[in-house]
């Protein structure tokens, strides 16, 4: 099972501007000019599309934003922002093709699920959106058939009925049926009885070429992703023995490019090869290439661990003379990915074609793999070759996996992905975001180290002065962030005594890229008491103590990407951390990623900003996707200790404090979640008709839950607060304690928080009727007296 396959199974069981037209309020980024003409493509595959697959035919697991995303025009445009001039658009066969041409289907299945051939005119209109946003960016974009020389069909019996066949509850939703029996896997294969065929490869290819010809964002034509394990000769099931038969790739290969040729002379063909279209046998592995034909493009994937799969992240076990199973995989080095790729290129050379790299990925928890992927592209850059990162596009897995291309948000500004600095640096553009983190609360006389780094690659160093008001003592007052990719640089301030001290930056020489926010420090001996000065720097205090989150909905964005401070009336889809949750490498960011660009999307609602009882807030109905911070959980062997985690998992000591209105006398929802969107386990703050209550449910299934005597006002902002430690739990309504218990939970990891709704098991959960003003969560348990500051904080 290889990366995609692996992700999908698991799922199925259950600020950079564009140049000249930026907002004025959003931060630009560094050397503000237009990107250089690249002259090899370089950019990012744009997943989403093709993640329905393990339930699709038995079951409803079709639906948008939920099984499957598409990419937002943002996400295009952000990209092309960057610089990138191309990307590569995983799809599904099954999804755009439902029906293979020549299926015998009977009345009732023709209707369900399509005539035979046809494209499905919603999924088609996806693709073709994505084609107009890359048109508009002035980029370009291959569409990827992403199916590994395989189709998922319904079983036809011999009067065209599928037994079980069942249309769905929603017409966004696909049939299914609820025999999984019959569902059958095709693979390509040329003995007799083969039941995908080079002609049926090819008609897919004919209408995708006729469809899309001449589109100005079309960038070419993915003919298969990943074939492997094809049939032995004489077989027509995959081979488990690794004697796959070679040639049939070939055949079908060569189908659709007579076929797209006969329709379509000029746009590039990408040829994939045997083997999971590894770079490493690309030479000794596909026998039957170079094809004919003018125009074509072999593309190859790597990764960067041991066993090239793209599902391994700890350098320190890749690169360890470690046995998997029984076979030995050879220990990964800081050339590992650049050996991988040098025989494809050196075939490629001699075969005087065209390669495309197109996937490859870089872990984001060490920066020795930040190494390994620039001697990887570099080489490959050097060499004419196509460049595609895996993965970018806006499906909630892709948020916080090891292998990530998508933007984040942090102090009010888009946080660009690790892997899209080091791409800028291998292709000479130099672009740049400062950000800035580390802890806010220290005793007087211990030091804390704050951390100034860039997001991006800058072409030479940045120098930024550091000053500090209020006492203590700057271990250096001159930061230098190095040129390249993802520098940066360090120093610790040693506090003076019961102090609100802010640190703030200037920058030195040239400089077009905004420093960091200024940041208090606080060593307050007593902050409670300190509430009689300043009830801001009180609270704040305590939030730096415990290191907690805080999303306020007056730091609310329009977007993430491209985006502005969102005015009443607008969609509201980014919230920074505004507290002290936050650390390099681990932004505490609130987002909103759902496709409603068009009502093939879905009709889910989106959070918008509203003013109420004097407040900025998010409106959210029981319908709305509201904000999702989505992390990581450690995996023995794979990821042990990813950098990206929520700050407290089911078991431990944490809190939570929410600025809430209702908006109806029985509402219900969830106001606050802290689950693993893999399972059921969670922590939720959410009302019952009305009543608030704190819920609990552990890995083992134990349910506890403490609920509020009274209802709520309809529309009038209340204070809900709750913690839990072991045999510990308390809820709060406007500073009066209400319930308690005396639980302990089994340990269960958190692997994403929630605002206004909640996602577990693979689903989501009813979102929140009401007004959500400001949430603050972290590690720990207040006491009362500190607990009734951050409550008389968020009320006012």
């Amino acid at each position: 099972m290889h990366r995609r396959e692996f992700s999908q199974a698991a799922a199925a069981m259950a600020t950079l501007g564009l140049w000249g037209r930026q907002p004025a309020q959003a931060a630009r980024p560094s050397d503000a000019k237009a990107p250089p003409v690249i002259p090899v493509a370089l950019g990012a595959n744009l997943s989403g599309l093709e993640w329905a697959i393990p339930g699709l035919r038995h079951g409803l697991s079709s639906a948008p934003n939920i099984h499957f995303t598409v990419p937002r025009k943002s996400d295009v445009a952000y990209l092309a922002a960057c610089g990138f001039t191309k990307n590569r658009l995983p799809i599904q066969w099954e999804l755009l093709q439902p029906m293979l041409p020549g299926t015998v289907a009977n009345a009732t299945a023709r209707s369900l699920i399509g005539e035979p051939g046809a494209f499905h005119a919603g999924y088609a209109s996806y693709i073709t959106g994505l084609l107009d946003a890359h048109a508009a960016s002035g980029t370009r974009c291959i569409i990827d058939l992403h199916n590994y020389a395989r189709y998922t069909d319904f079983i036809y019996q011999p009067d065209g009925a599928v037994i079980g066949l069942k249309a769905a509850p929603d017409p966004l939703l696909r049939p299914y049926t609820t025999d999984r029996s019959q569902i059958k896997r095709r693979i390509f294969a040329l003995e007799k009885g083969a039941t995908l065929t080079p002609a049926l490869f090819a008609d897919v290819w004919r209408r995708a070429t006729t469809l899309w010809k001449g589109h100005p964002g079309l960038g070419g034509y993915g003919l298969m992703n990943e074939p492997h394990e094809m049939p032995e000769r004489g077989s027509l099931v995959e081979s488990k023995r690794g004697r796959d038969d070679l040639m049939i790739l070939p055949v079908f290969m060569q189908a659709a490019i007579d076929t797209i040729r006969a329709i379509d002379k000029e746009t590039p063909i990408y040829v994939a090869g045997n083997e999971w279209s590894s770079a490493a046998t690309l030479a000794t592995k596909n026998p039957g290439y170079p094809l004919k034909g003018d125009g074509l493009i072999y593309e190859v994937h790597t990764y960067l661990d041991r066993r090239s799969t793209g599902q391994a992240f700890d350098w320190d076990i890749e690169s360890s003379p470690r046995k998997f199973g029984s076979a030995q995989a050879a220990p990964i080095s800081r050339t590992t990915g650049r050996e991988r790729i040098r025989s494809a290129v050196d075939w490629a050379r001699e075969k005087d074609v065209k390669l495309a790299l197109g996937e490859v990925g870089m872990p984001v928890d060490d920066p020795r793999w930040a190494e390994s992927f620039r001697n990887t592209v570099d080489l490959a850059l050097q060499n004419g070759v196509e460049v595609y990162s895996w993965m970018a596009g806006n499906h909630w897995p892709i948020r916080s996996n090891a292998l990530t291309h998508v933007a984040g948000w942090h102090q009010n500004k888009t946080l660009e992905p690790l892997v899209s600095g080091v791409m800028k640096a291998s292709a000479g553009i130099a672009q740049a975001m400062l950000f800035d983190d580390g802890p806010g609360h220290a005793r007087a006389g211990t030091p804390v180290t704050i951390t100034v780094y860039a997001r991006g690659n800058l072409a030479r160093p940045v120098r930024l002065a550091v000053a500090a008001k209020g006492g203590g003592k700057l271990s250096k007052e001159v930061l230098t962030i190095p040129a390249g990719p993802n520098g940066h640089d360090s120093f610790s301030y040693m506090p003076a005594e019961n102090q609100v001290a802010i640190l703030s930056y200037t920058g030195m020489g040239v400089l077009s890229l905004p420093v960091p926010p200024p940041r208090k420090v606080f060593s307050l001996s007593d902050p409670v008491a300190h509430a009689s000065t300043s009830l801001d720097d009180a609270a704040m205090a305590i939030i730096a103590r415990y290191g907690a989150c805080k999303w306020d909905m007056a730091d609310g964005y329009s977007d993430y990407m491209l985006g502005a401070p969102a005015a009443s009336g607008q969609v509201v889809r980014a919230v920074s951390d505004s507290g002290y949750g936050s650390n390099p490498g681990n932004a505490m960011e609130m987002l909103n990623w759902t496709n409603t660009e068009t009502p093939a999307m879905g009709r889910m609602a989106l959070p918008v900003l509203r003013v109420a009882n004097g407040r900025k807030s998010s409106a959210h109905q029981t319908e709305t996707f509201g904000f999702w911070c989505k992390k990581s959980v450690p995996e023995a062997d794979v990821r042990p200790n990813p950098v990206n985690r929520v700050p407290y998992n089911i078991e431990d000591s944490y809190f939570a404090v929410a600025a809430i209105s209702i908006a109806a006398k029985d509402s219900s929802g969830l106001v606050f979640q802290a689950s693993q969107t893999e399972a059921s386990h969670a922590c939720e703050l959410a009302f019952l008709k009305g009543q608030p209550i704190v819920r609990w449910e552990d890995a083992k299934g134990r349910k506890v839950e403490l609920t509020g005597p009274d209802k709520l006002a309809p529309n009038k902002l209340s204070v809900l607060s709750f913690t839990s430690a072991p045999e510990e739990q308390a809820l709060r309504v406007n500073s009066a304690l209400v319930d308690s218990g005396n639980a302990t939970f089994a340990p269960g990891y958190f692997n994403q928080m929630l605002l206004g709704w909640g996602f577990k098991n693979y689903y989501p959960q009813e979102g929140f009727a009401g007004n959500i003003y400001a949430v603050i969560t972290g590690k720990g348990v207040p006491t009362a007296s500190e607990l009734a500051i951050l409550e008389r904080y968020l009320r006012g």
